[in-house]
């Protein structure tokens, strides 16, 4: 991926600055490089967006459940929340895989999991939304807040 991503950029050099492409060639985009790169930016990522968290005096939780193409599935946690300045900050908060079954306790616990991993304190929680799907919502089984 980073060699394609590379010839698009040379690609591009030759039209907008010929001057400057060589030093685009030497731009390392192996593999190895890519990944941690990646993995870089979504820890300072993560951090910003922890600091964001500690400094909300409110937020809500959107939460969506789905499977993706490999037939797993996935809960996604989304978070507004305003500061004491009144700023609002919406962000996908997280994504977690839920191996077996998707019953309602199971995705209670990878809630509780992606709250506690981004360090978001329960008592600044004042809504939380779903779709309302009956595995969602505890059609038939009363899931309590243990944290």
């Amino acid at each position: 991926m980073g060699e394609f991503v590379k010839q698009c950029m040379l690609q591009v050099c030759d039209v907008l600055c010929p001057d400057k492409k060589n030093n685009f060639q030497t731009v390392s985009l192996s593999q190895k490089t890519v990944t941690s790169r990646i993995e870089t930016i979504d820890k300072n990522l993560t951090s910003q967006l922890e600091s964001k968290i500690g400094q909300f005096k409110f937020c809500s939780i959107a939460m969506d459940e789905s499977t993706d193409i490999n037939d797993t599935a996935q809960l996604v946690l989304f978070i507004r929340g305003v500061d004491e300045n009144f700023e609002i900050t919406e962000e996908l908060a997280c994504m977690r895989s839920i191996k077996g079954t998707t019953k309602g306790c199971d995705i209670f616990r990878e809630f509780q999991e992606g709250l506690l991993t981004l360090k978001v304190p329960i008592t600044n929680i004042c809504n939380i939304t779903t779709d309302g799907a009956p595995n969602m919502t505890g059609k038939k089984i009363w899931i309590s807040w243990t944290l």
